[in-house]
């Protein structure tokens, strides 16, 4: 049997982890569309709280399936790396409003890139509609390459695009927290 299978399987205990974050996630997307321009301070604050709050749940989840899940260190690096940042961002939140269009392009490079190799584990794995998971990892490379290419596209383009790609994002924890929920009840 596989890792990411014995992992859910034996102690996926934290699935409502991932549904909280994407509840997070699709709020900070609302915020962001309904408030362009007068949220821009409000985002970068936001934005370092959840990204902090992210990184913590990222790292309980880690924690609590280490001795059953593969490769469950890139998900407690992924949750230090939100954590910290989240941390730094929070503390000055000038520095936050100046970078935030680069430093989300990266983030959601990242977040991209980590979500197409969770989808090939999947695949690999063959869980159903590991498809939807890859969809998500290549939507979220294409936003972070056209902040990256254009930062300077305007506040009010950037802060669209983040909407969308919290939603997107939220969207897909969902889904996946549901998908972990059912997968274990099937389990046990």
């Amino acid at each position: 049997m596989s890792q990411v299978l014995s992992a859910i399987r034996n102690n996926v205990k934290y699935w409502w982890l991932y549904l909280l974050n994407g509840i997070i996630f699709i709020i900070a997307g609302f915020i962001v569309f309904s408030n362009p321009f007068s949220s821009y301070v409000l985002l970068s604050i936001f934005f370092s709280v959840t990204l902090f709050v992210t990184g913590i749940f990222e790292i309980i989840f880690a924690t609590g399936n280490r001795r059953s899940m593969h490769g469950w260190g890139w998900s407690l690096a992924s949750g230090i790396i939100d954590l910290v940042v989240g941390f730094i961002l929070m503390l000055y939140p000038a520095i936050s409003m100046a970078v935030i269009p680069i430093f989300l392009g990266f983030w959601f490079l990242f977040k991209g890139i980590s979500l197409i190799v969770f989808a090939i584990a999947l695949r690999t794995d063959k869980i159903p509609n590991w498809g939807w998971v890859l969809v998500g990892g290549i939507i979220l490379i294409m936003i972070a390459i056209v902040i990256l290419d254009n930062p300077a596209l305007g506040v009010a383009t950037i802060l669209g695009v983040m909407a969308a790609a919290f939603w997107i994002t939220g969207v897909l924890s969902i889904i996946f927290a549901f998908r972990l929920k059912h997968v274990k009840k099937l389990f046990q």
